[in-house]
């Protein structure tokens, strides 16, 4: 990033991205300021819907994609096929515009809209969960695992944001902490906080996936 662009004033445009779960988050900012978004639930579809959203949501600022200037995308844990996705569109913009691209873990994403001690949950689509705890900072307080949910029953009380918090919250009785943000703008927000050490968008994944070729 050329640092006379903050001297000047300049203000950076940034796409973000998140397709690790059943939905797709979008959204626009400039620093991390957040100009516009879109979120829409689709258990799948995600890789024919995506371009088409991102067009749409650029068009309603009035913006094209030559004038993004950096891409933040999740990089899991998620759905496989919806982590990659998201970082070979995110990795494509990023090759084709000569731009950034910034990483963020679900986790952080999720911790994001929190101000409050939290763990979270992700759907693994398994009978266990991705977990990470966080603070009320966003400063994570555990490494990411893989918890069943016997394991997290004998962690309670806690309270839970993320894919799988209202599913947990129905087999252990956990608080369910709802977000406040679209995914995809805490994770431009993240990203362009960090923007001098960045991370890399290489796929989170915890585990091997099921079908491999």
């Amino acid at each position: 990033i050329n640092s006379s662009y903050i001297t000047r004033g300049y203000k950076m445009k940034i796409l973000a991205i998140d397709t690790s779960s059943d939905f797709i988050s979008l959204a626009v900012l400039e620093d991390n300021q957040v100009l516009g978004f879109v979120e829409e639930q689709m258990q799948r579809g995600q890789a024919e819907m995506l371009m088409p959203m991102i067009d749409t949501l650029l068009k309603k600022q009035n913006l094209k994609m030559k004038n993004i200037e950096a891409i933040a995308a999740t990089v899991g844990p998620g759905s496989f096929t919806g982590v990659r996705i998201g970082l070979a569109t995110a990795r494509a913009f990023g090759l084709a515009l000569n731009i950034p691209v910034w990483g963020v873990t679900c986790f952080e994403a999720w911790a994001y809209h929190t101000a409050k001690p939290c763990k979270v949950v992700l759907d693994s689509k398994r009978d266990d969960y991705f977990v990470q705890a966080f603070d009320g900072a966003g400063k994570a307080q555990s490494a990411p695992a893989l918890e069943s949910t016997d394991a997290l029953k004998a962690q309670l009380p806690f309270a839970a944001i993320g894919t799988a918090a209202d599913a947990l919250h129905d087999e252990i009785g956990c608080e369910v902490i709802q977000k406040s943000l679209p995914l995809a703008a805490a994770v431009g927000q993240i990203a362009f906080a960090r923007k001098a050490t960045p991370v890399p968008p290489e796929p989170v994944y915890l585990r091997e996936a099921d079908v491999t070729i």
